[in-house]
């Protein structure tokens, strides 16, 4: 039996935790228990829900409520979430890829920014300009364009090249891509970097041509372009690494404060007529491929 002494400490001790303030006793009734791994491979599972039918296929952390609290929740109406339950959505003012950063979850972001079906689809062909060259296009799909990217570490091109058109020279600064052409033909090089060098100790141009369903890959930073030689149109997929690619132009970068011919072509894409005005900045087995393909072609110079 307890004595006099006893029971006098326990009423002390329940008369300070009454006392003690609401998040200090919240703060003592939470506990963070993390999750272990069941002897299978079908996921995480927590020690709450260890059973061999309650496994969860996420790594997270359980927070387990005293019954006390669940019996005020039950009494008040205040039960607590259910697991999974979205966040309040982002302020407005902000992108959807600035609402999906800011979002605690994939889960949130989901529930609460890429709310309809449509906002996981792309449309390469609606997104298509038509420009700014009269050679082709590319219609690049980051996550400036397309949201639902944010996060995922991927992008994607889709290229239009017509008759005699290029892709002039250009490096992606984040990511590493593969050109898949889906459509006709394209002549690929690419110089990768210092030191990738041929028999002549002189920059190695590695060049090909890519036909229908071949594939080739431009490291991240390597100098690549492709040409379509043929006079029909052309059209190549292009994976990249990077929901955030990047893309420079290197000549256009290079020659874009100091000759007024050089700026005028800011655009990516070239129409082969116009070969003469760069062919001292492209590499001249792509001028040399579109001078023969504007005469197989019956198309005049400008």
């Amino acid at each position: 039996m307890f004595n006099f002494s006893t029971i006098a400490a326990i009423l002390a001790f329940s008369s300070i935790a009454s006392a003690a303030p609401a998040n200090r006793r919240e703060e003592w009734s939470t506990s963070y228990i993390a999750p272990s791994i069941s002897g299978t491979t079908t996921g995480w599972v927590s020690h709450e829900t260890s059973s061999a039918s309650s496994y969860s296929t996420s790594l997270s952390y359980t927070q387990s409520t005293s019954s006390t609290e669940k019996a005020e929740a039950s009494a008040t109406g205040n039960a607590p979430a259910p697991t999974g339950a979205g966040s309040p959505a982002t302020p407005t003012g902000l992108s959807k890829v600035q609402q999906i950063l800011l979002s605690d979850t994939r889960v949130d972001a989901i529930n609460n920014v890429l709310k309809d079906d449509a906002d996981f689809v792309f449309d390469f062909n609606k997104a298509r300009k038509f420009g700014p060259g009269e050679g082709g296009e590319v219609v690049t799909a980051n996550r400036k364009a397309f949201p639902a990217l944010t996060g995922t570490g991927i992008g994607m091109a889709v290229g239009f090249l017509g008759p005699c058109g290029f892709n002039t020279p250009h490096v992606h600064n984040r990511a590493t891509e593969l050109l898949i052409v889906t459509k006709g033909k394209v002549v690929s090089e690419m110089v990768v970097e210092n030191g990738v060098e041929n028999a002549d100790k002189k920059p190695r141009d590695i060049m090909n041509t890519i036909e229908e369903l071949q594939a080739t890959p431009y490291f991240m930073g390597a100098l690549h372009t492709q040409f379509n030689p043929t006079c029909d149109d052309v059209v190549f997929i292009a994976p990249l690494s990077s929901e955030d690619f990047g893309a420079n132009t290197i000549a256009q970068a290079y020659f874009s404060l100091e000759d007024d011919t050089i700026r005028a072509a800011a655009g990516n894409h070239i129409d082969g007529a116009d070969v003469d005005k760069f062919r001292g900045i492209i590499s001249t087995n792509v001028a040399l491929g579109v001078e023969q393909c504007l005469k197989t072609c019956g198309i005049a110079k400008r």
